[in-house]
């Protein structure tokens, strides 16, 4: 789980299956040293974790990502000059799955585009 660990969450409003989140991420997190070294990234697979995250965060409801039909990273995100990013996440339930879309971006920036379905967790 990187909530709490790699990212807070700063706001986090719904309206009609439309959620809206604005995530504030540790800079200081050693994720950022490694990937990549005096360049720091966020990487895309934690970019898809946050959404499953934030997805269940409002639903009170833990997930996994069961698939990835469209999934685009338009640019990258530098924690340092974007510690501050938001999420756009409209989702529909379905049977036992939520399908996703939308966006992480900083204003007019879009960093990564999405379609994910994701699945409630198994419980140990």
């Amino acid at each position: 789980m990187l909530l709490n660990n790699l990212y807070t969450i700063q706001s986090l409003t719904e309206t009609d299956n439309h959620i809206q989140a604005t995530v504030k991420l540790k800079t200081e997190h050693a994720i950022f040293s490694g990937h990549f070294p005096g360049q720091p990234v966020l990487p895309g697979v934690c970019m898809m974790e946050m959404i499953s995250e934030i997805t269940g965060e409002y639903l009170q409801q833990s997930f996994h990502i069961s698939a990835g039909p469209m999934i685009k990273f338009l640019h990258m995100i530098d924690p340092d000059k974007n510690p501050e990013i938001n999420l756009e996440i409209k989702y529909q339930h379905a049977e036992e799955r939520v399908t996703t879309n939308g966006k992480i971006y900083v204003g007019s920036e879009i960093f990564m585009k999405f379609q994910l379905i994701l699945v409630p967790a198994k419980r140990n």
